[in-house]
């Protein structure tokens, strides 16, 4: 008897897209699959067009509903605790799988005894434009997960398998509230914690650009824009703490302390000048543990493997009403 795989979708207002991504997981090859949709408070026909699809699919499925919209990160936590597979997978709701996408991630993390196995994928585009496939080329077959953090070969949560015991036994979710950069954290925590990973040098997932995807809609405003921003410095920061707290390796704790912990701390600045908000910027300079470790990242490995952050340490240091006034700008 096969072992089950779960797979999450969240979706939200997505009604005209998501019959394809449904329709690619339904023809999977994988036999044993779990099919969970988490409505996130959409306000138009998504959950009944999702059960209409997978009513008559042969397929075992959930679709659950949030009262309001939560956020991907929410609905993406929902379906964790709504599975019950031993592997878990992640698709967007409007995006598409290759039929193998299942049955290849299940092989290669069986195969090596990972925690997480990962593929490739395809970028397509809506607007008339070829298809890009984004393969990392430098990834070995099976590694320790700390190694791909490193080799800088993280790839996209939707690109993974990981097995569930794994992911509740080190408490691995998603930040909720967070609808940017949660998925790089996510998956970057992950593999900190996995022993072992591997990669499928295939791409078996297709990411589909288009207009009303929220990476476009969320950016037409400077509110939005901020947004973004925000958010992408708190998943940063989740990280940052997480691979101080976790990570085995030299290598990756010195990423982490000497890297991203100072590079957080000038997103933070940032966005304090951008916002305008010059009490917060100076609140932030007055932190006596901010201000540590903005230190942290005035060293030679800062300097060698991000001398942008060195940089802007150094100028902070030295000159932090010059940065402020060309971050508000």
């Amino acid at each position: 008897m096969s072992e089950t795989v779960s797979i999450i979708i969240p979706a939200y207002n997505a009604s005209s897209r998501i019959i394809p991504c449904l329709e690619s997981v339904i023809a999977q090859t994988y036999p044993d699959i779990e099919i969970i949709v988490v409505d996130d408070g959409s306000c138009d026909d998504t959950g009944n067009i999702a059960r209409e699809v997978l009513k008559s699919s042969g397929r075992n499925y959930t679709v659950t509903a949030h009262g309001h919209n939560k956020g991907v990160s929410a609905a993406r936590n929902s379906g964790i605790d709504a599975s019950s597979g031993e592997y878990i997978c992640f698709a967007d709701g409007d995006d598409v799988l290759r039929e193998n996408f299942v049955s290849c991630l299940y092989d290669a993390i069986g195969g090596g005894n990972c925690d997480v196995s990962f593929c490739g994928f395809t970028d397509r585009f809506t607007d008339g434009r070829r298809d890009v496939d984004i393969l990392p080329s430098g990834a070995a077959c099976v590694s320790c997960g700390e190694k791909f953090i490193l080799s800088r070969e993280i790839p996209a949560v939707w690109c993974c398998m990981y097995r569930a015991d794994f992911l509740r036994r080190c408490n691995l979710r998603f930040i909720d509230g967070c609808s940017y950069g949660e998925d790089i954290d996510f998956i970057t925590r992950s593999l900190c914690r996995a022993g072992n990973a591997a990669f499928v040098p295939e791409c078996l997932y297709i990411y589909i650009h288009h207009d009303g995807m929220g990476s476009v809609r969320d950016n037409d405003t400077e509110r939005k824009r901020l947004m973004r921003y925000e958010h992408n410095t708190i998943a940063q920061a989740c990280t940052a703490e997480y691979l101080c707290e976790h990570a085995k390796s030299r290598g990756l704790r010195d990423m982490a302390g000497k890297i991203l912990m100072p590079q957080n701390v000038i997103r933070r600045l940032s966005l304090s000048a951008m916002r305008n908000d010059a009490g917060g910027y100076k609140a932030i300079l007055n932190d006596g543990e901010s201000m540590r470790i903005l230190r942290r990242g005035l060293c030679f490995f800062t300097l060698r493997n991000k001398p942008e952050v060195f940089m802007k340490a150094v100028m902070i240091m030295i000159m932090p009403g010059m940065y402020y006034r060309m971050r508000a700008e």
